[in-house]
This record gives structure tokens, C-alpha cells and sequence, in this order.
């Protein structure tokens, strides 16, 4: 036994014991999660809005879980994302809530997931002999009492999080309300707004439709659309929506918007800031005022639209066959550097491509003290207004050659706080373009950039802010801002050579230092006042062959 403590004492056992250490580290490490989210967006965290929902669980709740394995790159990643995701999900659930991988090599399990409904799709991966077709399982079934929900071929990470929560949340409620509509938002009507299906037949982009828009929408939300000359704004509504109105409202309806914004409701507005007139089939479109009066109500809340479309040099571009590349001012591209970097909104957006837009003056709200305001999003700084001879043509448009009508405009803003005399908070948020509702930008898959900013600014006045981050905090991380194709060149090296380059460097330097040292060493302890300078130059030849040979 003493031999066994004084071995213990002694350095003897440090190795041994470091080796004990690590078996039981891992050991215990392999029933323990534990993680340190980093990233600006927790990208890899679920929010406050999953945790909460799956607290609350009072009755079993099962996710099944068909992914095959070994996938190759990116799709492994989505198998280990599931894996972490849903491990927290079970941290911050209710005893109710449970999950299980099923191993799909097997046939049984195979059956069970097309059971479910599940089918396996195809994915393309990269391998020796070039690309190649497989197919694999990527799917999960939710199952909540009577209810089954199903979330198919899950080739990305970006949304899987919010498609889990509110998926969750359907079932929940269709359980519980026997009604899968998470929320139920306004729509008014009765003005020519935009319809809410999409016109194949359209002439004209304000007659293209939104029903995009209402599609995406539908996952959580419930349009009830609102005609204000017959019925009033019902009170259990949070948010309405006026999307582009083209006619006239009458004093009364612009009264019913008013009261519900000041009793504590909230509202979007997409306004156009011209309206497109043609006055006969062969002649040019001409651009006038709007004919409608929702201007001036937005204007009584230090909100107002110019009767001018933003141009902007920093726009989207286009390639077509026999005319080459085609720029259009009339559509903006907002970078990360334009939009609102700390709003739920747009804190994880860049490159939104806006459409006949006009510049929004908030002078009225900000010197409010009562009022926050926040902009959204603006143009770049090569920027100008035009309100005449408007052509929206490629190659018709062209800058003014005074640089000082160049400026930065304001696209989208938001305005919160306490309006006139009210004694209720109300959010307001004004986009200054019609068609950036309409399915011309709005993809079929709310997945594009401005889709994404809708569906948050939706979001946003639905007192539903976990809902914004938990859409795109994996849409990006950080975007390289590329100032012209030399400095793309040059940042494109550096990443691939620099940290080669760097590590030479420093090991050369190191080198240097380390014969230096032992020179000094050397001339400290072994001098010779008679040693001649050609046998000192021959030590430190010496010096250095072995330190080149080591």
C-alpha cells in the first residue's frame, strides 16, 4: 500500500493517471450536452419562441426522425443539425416531449416512414468520377394525439427550426381549436389592393397579384380580409394589412384605420409612390400622383411618401439574349450596410431587391419624442429621385450629372411608439412600393431575401419577433463587401495561400531566433579572448548546420 502512494506521489503516474483522466472525461462527456454557441445570429441555438412552445406540451408529442446516414456534404450536416436541435428542444420540453432516429438501411423502417407519408427523394452528390444521382431519406413526422404532421425532404438547415416550432404549434392548436391557423391577421380590401391570387393576365406589374404573398403567409397565418365600407376593424385583430391600394377611401374607413392604430393596433402599408397610367395601347405608361387618399393618413403620422421613384446605381441586373447585360435602376439591391443592423427585421438580411420605389420622409416622426423610428432599409449613396420623363427601360435612365442630387433614400421605415393623444403603443411600418408584394419579387418559397423581409415585417406587427430570427439566423452568416474584381482576386489568395504563407514566415523568424539564442549562449559560456575570428565564424557555421539538420 505504500508503494502504491509513493507512486503515486512521484511523476511516475502523471501519465498514467492523465490517461485515466481522459477515459473518464469522455465517458462522462458522452452522456452530456453541453455547447457554446458563438455565432453573431446563435444560429445553432433554438429561441426563446421553440422553448417555449415545447414547455407547455401537455400531452405526448413524438418526433420520428428518417434520415440516412453517411450522406456526403452539405446534407450530413442537416442529419448532425437535427441531432443538436432537437437534443435542446428535450432540454427545455416537458416530460411529454420525445424523439427517435430511425436507421433507414433497414426496410421496416422504410415502410414505417411511408406510413407516415414520407417518400425518399433524390440528391445529387459529388464524387471521384464527377456528379451522381442517390436516394435518401430526409424527412420527419411529427405526431401529437389524433394528429400527424410531416416535414419532407430537409436538404438545408437554414429554416428547420422555424418549420419544427410552428409545426408543432399547428398541431397543437388544431388539437386543442381544431384550427391549424397559429394567428389571424387583417387584410383590407374594397380599393383595388393587390388580389390576394396571382393574375396570369396581368398588364402590368400593380396588376400582377400577391398570391405569392398569401401562400407564404398561410403557414402561420389566417388573412381575413376586411371590407371597410360595410364592416369595421374587429378588435381582437393585432395587425392589418393595406397593400396597395389604387382608390379612394372614404372619411369614415380612413377613420376606422386611424382608431385602430390609436387604440394599440398595428398596421404595414406597401404604397406606390407614382401610379402607372397608359393612355392608350401604343403610348408610353405615363407616371402621376396616386389616385387615393391613403397617403394623407399616413402623412398624419409623420409618415410621408414623395410622388418620385428611387434610381439607384446599385441595382439589380439582368442578362438577356442579344441585348447583353441590362441594368435597372427602378429595382435597388439594399445591402447589409443599408439595413436596420439591430431590428428583429432585417438583422440577419442583406441584398434585398426592392421595385418603383419612392423615398420616405419621417422628419415629422423623429423630432416626436413620444415615437421611435427605425429605417429599415435605404438605397445606396448613388442614389437619385426622378419624378419626370420616367422611362422604365434599360438604357433610357441615367444619372444626373449634378453629384449633389446623389443620396442615400429611405425604402422601408418603422415607426412605434404612441401617436397623436393615444395612451396605446402601436407599430407602423410603411414600405414605399406596391409591387414588392406582388409575385414579382415574392418567390413561390418565401425563401428570397425580400420575401424574407416581408414575412418578418409581417411578423414584427404580429408581436411574433422570435419568429424573424428564428426565419433567417441561418440564411447568412457574414457577406464579404467586394469592392471591386481586383480586391476579389486579392481576398480570394490571402484565404487560400495566407495562412501558408503566414505560418512560413513565422517559423523563418522562430528559425533565426533560435540560432541567435544559441549563439549567445555559446559566446557567453565558451568565449576564448585568443580564439581567432575565423574559428568563431566557423563555430557559428556550425551552429547553424545543426539546427538546419534538428
Amino acid at each position: 500500500m505504500n508503494k502504491f502512494l509513493m507512486w503515486i506521489k512521484s511523476s511516475k503516474s502523471d501519465k498514467v493517471l492523465f490517461i485515466i483522466f481522459l477515459i473518464l472525461l469522455n465517458l462522462v462527456s458522452s452522456r452530456t450536452f453541453f455547447r457554446i454557441d458563438l455565432t453573431k445570429q446563435k444560429a445553432y441555438s433554438i429561441s426563446k419562441a421553440s422553448k417555449n412552445v415545447v414547455k407547455h406540451i401537455d400531452s405526448p408529442l413524438s418526433i420520428k426522425v428518417f434520415f440516412s446516414k453517411n450522406l456526403t456534404a452539405p446534407y450530413n450536416q442537416v442529419e448532425q443539425y437535427l441531432q443538436d436541435i432537437l437534443y435542446e428542444y428535450k432540454a427545455s420540453a416537458s416530460n411529454n416531449f420525445s424523439y427517435q432516429f430511425f436507421d433507414m438501411s433497414k426496410f421496416e423502417n422504410q415502410q414505417i416512414a411511408q406510413d407516415f407519408g414520407l417518400g425518399p427523394v433524390q440528391i445529387d452528390t459529388v464524387e471521384t468520377a464527377g456528379f451522381s444521382s442517390k436516394i435518401a431519406w430526409m424527412g420527419l413526422a411529427i405526431t401529437y394525439g389524433d394528429y400527424i404532421a410531416t416535414l419532407d425532404a430537409l436538404k438545408t438547415t437554414n429554416d428547420i427550426e422555424y418549420k419544427i416550432t410552428t409545426t408543432i404549434s399547428k398541431i397543437i392548436s388544431a388539437q386543442d381549436n381544431n384550427s391549424q391557423s397559429l394567428f389571424e391577421i387583417g387584410y383590407i380590401s374594397g380599393h383595388s389592393e393587390n388580389a390576394l391570387q396571382t393574375n396570369p393576365y396581368a398588364q402590368s406589374y400593380s396588376e400582377i397579384g400577391s398570391g405569392n404573398f398569401n401562400n407564404v403567409l398561410s403557414d402561420i397565418y389566417s388573412i381575413k380580409q376586411i371590407n371597410l365600407a360595410s364592416e369595421n376593424i374587429p378588435q381582437n385583430l393585432k395587425a392589418i394589412i393595406v397593400n396597395n391600394p389604387k382608390e379612394e377611401f372614404s372619411q369614415e374607413e380612413l377613420l376606422k384605420i386611424e382608431n385602430f392604430i390609436l387604440s394599440g393596433g398595428n398596421a404595414i402599408f406597401f404604397l406606390d409612390p407614382l401610379q402607372e397610367f397608359s393612355p392608350d395601347q401604343n403610348s408610353m405608361p405615363v407616371y402621376l400622383e396616386p389616385q387615393t387618399n391613403i397617403h394623407s393618413l399616413i402623412n398624419s403620422f409623420g409618415i410621408k411618401i414623395q410622388n418620385a421613384y428611387v434610381m439607384d446605381e446599385n441595382c439589380y441586373t439582368q442578362n438577356q439574349s442579344g441585348f447583353g447585360k441590362q441594368i435597372l435602376n427602378w429595382a435597388p439591391v439594399v445591402t447589409k450596410n443599408n439595413v436596420a443592423p439591430n431590428n428583429a427585421i432585417t438583422q440577419n438580411l442583406a441584398n434585398l431587391i426592392f421595385f418603383c420605389s419612392g423615398p420616405i420622409d419621417v422628419t415629422q416622426a423623429e423630432q416626436n419624442e413620444n415615437l421611435q423610428t427605425t429605417i429599415l432599409a435605404k438605397s445606396s449613396q448613388n442614389s437619385w429621385t426622378q419624378r419626370e420623363d420616367i422611362i422604365l427601360y434599360p438604357g433610357y435612365i441615367v444619372p444626373p450629372e449634378d453629384a449633389s442630387k446623389m443620396r442615400s433614400e429611405n425604402l422601408a421605415v418603422l415607426v412605434e411608439g404612441k401617436f397623436m393623444t393615444s395612451n396605446e403603443s402601436s407599430k407602423i411600418i410603411v414600405v414605399s412600393s406596391g409591387t414588392v408584394s406582388t409575385d414579382t419579387l415574392i418567390d413561390a418559397e418565401g425563401t428570397e431575401p425580400i420575401s424574407l423581409f416581408v414575412r418578418n415585417a409581417i411578423d414584427y406587427i404580429s408581436d411574433n419577433e422570435d419568429f424573424c430570427a428564428m426565419r433567417t439566423k441561418r440564411s447568412r452568416l457574414d457577406f464579404i463587401s467586394v469592392r471591386n474584381e481586383r480586391f476579389a482576386s486579392v481576398v480570394k489568395v490571402l484565404n487560400e495561400f495566407g495562412l501558408a504563407v503566414f505560418v512560413l514566415l513565422v517559423g523563418i523568424i522562430v528559425w533565426r531566433m533560435n540560432i541567435a539564442r544559441r549563439f549567445f549562449i555559446y559566446q557567453k559560456y565558451h568565449s576564448d579572448q585568443n580564439e581567432s575570428e575565423q574559428d568563431k565564424n566557423s563555430k557559428l557555421q556550425n551552429i547553424t548546420d545543426k539546427s538546419l539538420n534538428s
